[in-house]
């Protein structure tokens, strides 16, 4: 009998220990698992090289420039797919310039490079040519369509052509979709107008002669064509074709001032523009050979 009692016993102090087990372990709350966390996007890092070399692998026929007489007609017909920025100071701006243009001076372009409709052909005036160059090649690095004024307006829209000018004030147009670059690369380029030199990167002809003179340590690049550059160049001067520069950028020099020249200086201003993105401390010649080097009666060698 006791044992029966005993054996009773142990088996109810055996259930209740289960029960309570059960009960414990039904009350416990159970930790909540740790939140999955978000995938963070991958960022393609975009090389600032990648996008020097398309633009001039990319060039079109017509080197990203639009002569005065061609601009007009489209402007008499109404055109409302361009967009004409005068780089040129607000004062001279003001004296006259080419119809339905807007002002934005060139030493203040990266405060407007997100503000510029990216769904626009962008044509740039300034007074030779030879700013709109450096202009239209960031802001095409930037992801706009942008062309230069040949010979800008002084020497190509009324010089050349003596088209009629306006003194209307115009004004962006509002609501805008820009262009939308890597932030990274934006930087870079708006930094190139931000830290614009006071010579807004154009050497003096009879500048660069005094340096040759001095044998100063210093890289001349002739960007013209090669017939052309056999026939009369500065002294010293390698030639890398302009269409062709991308192929060549470990040829520039990186450790000495770089000073480049074409024809007109329009196409140098572009060249001079994507090799200071890169690190290269590049200048173009004031007028080119044509314009600038050659009238005035510098040295030149075959």
């Amino acid at each position: 009998m006791l044992k029966n009692m005993k054996a009773r016993w142990l088996s109810l102090l055996l259930v209740m220990v289960l029960l309570s087990s059960l009960l414990v372990g039904c009350g416990a709350k159970k930790e909540a698992a740790p939140p999955v966390p978000e995938e963070k996007q991958a960022v393609e890092q975009v090389d600032i090289r990648d996008i020097a070399d398309e633009y001039f692998a990319q060039m079109p026929e017509n080197n990203r420039i639009i002569k005065s007489p061609a601009l007009k007609e489209r402007i008499d017909a109404g055109d409302t797919d361009i967009l004409v920025i005068d780089i040129r100071p607000p004062e001279v701006y003001a004296k006259g310039h080419i119809k339905g243009a807007v002002n934005i001076p060139f030493r203040k372009m990266h405060e407007y490079l997100d503000k510029l409709p990216a769904d626009k052909e962008i044509i740039i005036a300034c007074v030779t040519g030879q700013t709109a160059g450096q202009a239209i090649a960031i802001l095409n690095m930037y992801g706009y369509d942008a062309k230069s004024l040949y010979l800008g307006f002084d020497k190509g829209w009324v010089g050349e052509n003596d088209f009629p000018v306006d003194t209307a004030e115009y004004k962006l147009p509002q609501d805008v979709t820009p262009a939308k670059p890597d932030p990274a690369i934006a930087q870079i380029l708006k930094d190139y107008f931000a830290n614009l030199p006071d010579n807004n990167n154009i050497i003096d002809p009879e500048e660069l002669q005094k340096k040759i003179d001095a044998s100063e340590d210093i890289m001349i690049v002739d960007i013209r064509a090669p017939e052309d550059y056999a026939e009369g160049h500065i002294k010293g001067a390698v030639n890398i074709p302009f269409r062709k520069i991308n192929e060549h950028f470990d040829e520039f020099a990186q450790d000495k001032p770089v000073y480049v020249y074409c024809y007109t200086g329009q196409t140098a201003g572009q060249a001079i523009a994507v090799l200071k993105t890169l690190g290269i401390d590049a200048y173009s010649v004031k007028g080119g050979f044509k314009l600038g080097w050659a009238p005035a009666g510098l040295p030149v060698e075959k």
